[in-house]
C-alpha cells in the first residue's frame, strides 16, 4: 500500500495549481449538482446521475479559472510586483468579474440547450444566476489567489532587506546583493554576487521564511537560489537537472546543484517565469 501512495504522489504533483484546483472543481461540480434538484439527490426514488450538468459545470468552471489566471498573471506583471494596494486589487476583481459576465450570457444559452433542449430563456433567471455566479466566483477568487497576493505583498513590503545576526553583529544584505543561499556542516551561508560569503546564524528554513518567494527558490535541502545566481542549467540521468550557480566562491570550486526529478517541472515553471 505505501508503494502504491508513494507512486500516486510522484505522478500526481497536488502543489501543481491544474492539479489542485482541478480536482476541487470536479468535487464541487458532483457535489453541487447533486443538491440543486430533488430528482438528483441520491436517495431520491427517480434518481439520474446529472452527468451532462456536471459537465457543464466542469466546463464553465474550467473556463473561469482560466479567465482568473490569466488576468492575475496580467496584473501581477504589470502592478502586483510594484505595489499592491486595494484600489489595485479591486482592479483586479472587477475586470475579472467584468470578463466573466461577458461570457456568462452565451454559456447560458448553450446551457439550456444542453440542460433543457430549449433555446429560451427567463430574464429573472439569467440575472439571479449571474448575481450568484459573480458572487460564488468573488470567493472562488478570494480563495485561488489569496496566497500568492500576500506572497508579492510581502515581497514589495519589506523592501527586500535580509537582517543577518552574527556573533552579535547585524548585517543588511539587499536582495539585489545576494546570489544564493547553501548550508555546509549546518552551517549557512550567503553568497553575494560580488563572490563574497557571510556566514550567519540562521537554518536554512529561517532563511527560507525570511526571503521572498518571488524572488528566491529553495532549490533543495542545501540551497536556496536567485535566478542570477544561475549561469547553466542541463537535463542529467533519472530526469533530474544539474544546475551551475555563480559566482564562484574564493577558494572553492563552482557550485553545481542537483534539482530531483520530482522538483523538475515546478523548478522550470519558476526558472522560465523570471526570464
Amino acid at each position: 500500500m505505501k508503494v502504491i501512495i508513494n507512486s500516486f504522489k510522484q505522478h500526481i504533483n497536488f502543489s501543481n495549481f491544474w492539479v489542485r484546483n482541478g480536482l476541487i472543481l470536479i468535487l464541487l461540480s458532483i457535489l453541487v449538482n447533486h443538491l440543486t434538484e430533488p430528482e438528483n439527490f441520491p436517495f431520491h426514488k427517480d434518481y439520474k446521475f446529472p452527468l451532462i450538468p456536471i459537465t457543464v459545470s466542469i466546463i464553465a468552471g474550467t473556463i473561469i479559472i482560466l479567465i482568473a489566471k490569466f488576468n492575475f498573471k496580467y496584473f501581477r506583471n504589470k502592478y502586483f510586483t510594484k505595489k499592491i494596494n486595494a484600489q489595485i486589487l479591486l482592479r483586479f476583481l472587477f475586470s475579472t468579474l467584468g470578463y466573466i459576465t461577458i461570457l456568462y450570457i452565451p454559456l447560458y444559452y448553450s446551457a439550456n440547450v444542453l440542460v433543457n433542449g430549449s433555446v429560451g430563456y427567463n430574464f429573472y433567471y439569467l440575472l439571479t444566476g449571474l448575481s450568484v455566479t459573480l458572487l460564488i466566483n468573488t470567493l472562488v477568487i478570494a480563495l485561488l489567489f489569496s496566497t500568492d497576493i500576500y506572497k508579492l505583498h510581502k515581497l514589495t513590503s519589506i523592501k527586500g532587506t535580509l537582517k543577518v545576526q552574527q556573533g552579535g553583529k547585524i548585517t543588511l544584505v539587499k536582495y539585489p546583493e545576494i546570489a544564493f543561499i547553501y548550508s555546509e556542516n549546518k552551517i549557512v551561508s550567503i553568497v553575494k554576487t560580488d563572490g563574497t560569503s557571510i556566514v550567519t546564524d540562521f537554518t536554512l528554513n529561517e532563511v527560507e521564511n525570511e526571503v521572498s518567494e518571488q524572488s528566491f527558490y529553495r532549490a533543495n535541502r542545501q540551497t536556496i537560489l536567485h535566478v542570477r545566481s544561475i549561469e547553466q542549467v542541463q537535463s542529467i540521468e533519472n530526469g533530474k537537472l544539474s544546475v551551475l550557480l555563480k559566482p564562484t566562491i574564493a577558494n572553492k570550486k563552482a557550485f553545481q546543484i542537483n534539482i530531483s526529478r520530482y522538483k523538475k517541472q515546478e523548478f522550470m515553471d519558476w526558472f522560465k517565469g523570471k526570464l
